[in-house]
């Protein structure tokens, strides 16, 4: 079967209409979140390489834009660290030449202490880096990183990036509950941020089951203290409310994907080989659910399933 490296549009909180492209493989990856919704990672890296060839890449794309699809953003990110692929900056590059969608990078901003990282994405409309901790103490717990990176390298490589970058920085911070949730926390970020000078600041909790089930959302009142603490760049991301305009049909999606783990317990993998739809739109369909106890995340040795509450 034909790998798909093109997905959606998908319904984002943060981006609208977003059409994702993969650039590596799954979970090949310079982090390994506490909180990555898609699990935990399988290949830690920074070795930078031609993970998947751009011209693979552009033709799926080019086919997609073909159908007169609408989209807010084409977004460059996918199942892993998109900016370990080599290529990343020819990919940018050509996809310009052929659409006025704006490119968006989704970045764990990572490798940026690397010049070359940041030069490879100065055509990108939109930069989106992370930055989930404050010091190495914080980040070696939260992002779980790959050895040759040290907290301090890594928030070095952002401030870099944003003194030679001329187009928009949004800068997202995830806040997870009695790790950097507090007050005193959001004024040590500030220190960060106000060097970064993000022309966005996106607040974000864990509102889909994570890689470490002991990971618990902030409150939305802790979320407030961030924004007063951050001034009015910052805004907490709302739910998407546009899920039912999606390409595929909503009910669809859920009922089959209900289906499905009535039957047996699913990983994410599982329910996206079941139902030929992409990992990262599965889970925009699992969020809701989940809130709305229709379904539950089950820890199984290193492995999260998802089971369903009630018979069907």
């Amino acid at each position: 079967m034909k790998t798909q490296f093109i997905y959606g549009p998908v319904p984002s909180r943060r981006l609208g209409r977003s059409l994702g492209v993969d650039l590596v493989p799954y979970k090949v990856c310079s982090y390994d979140c506490i909180y990555c919704q898609l699990g935990q990672t399988t290949e830690k890296t920074i070795e930078r390489k031609p993970y998947i060839p751009v011209e693979k890449i552009l033709d799926q794309l080019y086919q997609k834009l073909k159908q007169d699809i609408r989209a807010d953003f084409i977004t460059l990110a996918g199942s892993g660290e998109p900016t370990l692929n080599s290529e990343i900056k020819l990919l940018i590059h050509e996809i310009k030449k052929h659409t006025d969608i704006p490119v968006v990078v989704l970045t764990n901003g990572s490798m940026l202490g690397d010049i070359k990282v940041r030069k490879s994405l100065m055509e990108a409309d939109v930069v989106a880096p992370s930055l989930d901790a404050y010091n190495q103490e914080g980040f070696e717990i939260i992002n779980r990183p790959h050895p040759g990176i040290s907290f301090k390298t890594m928030v070095e490589g952002i401030v870099a990036f944003s003194k030679e970058y001329s187009g928009k920085i949004w800068l997202e911070v995830f806040v997870i509950d009695n790790l950097n949730s507090d007050e005193t926390d959001a004024i040590k970020f500030k220190y960060w941020i106000d060097r970064i000078n993000p022309q966005k600041i996106h607040i974000n909790t864990a509102v889909r089951p994570s890689a470490e089930t002991s990971v618990r959302q902030a409150s939305p009142e802790k979320l407030a203290v961030f924004c007063r603490v951050l001034g009015e760049k910052a805004k907490v991301i709302a739910p998407f409310k546009d899920l039912d305009k999606c390409d595929m049909q909503k009910t669809d999606i859920e009922n089959e994907l209900l289906n499905l783990i009535a039957r047996r317990p699913c990983t994410l993998d599982d329910i996206s080989s079941g139902l030929n739809v992409h990992k990262n739109e599965i889970i925009k369909y699992i969020e809701p659910l989940s809130r709305n106890n229709a379904i539950r995340a089950v820890k199984k040795g290193d492995a999260l399933y998802y089971e369903s509450t009630s018979t069907r």
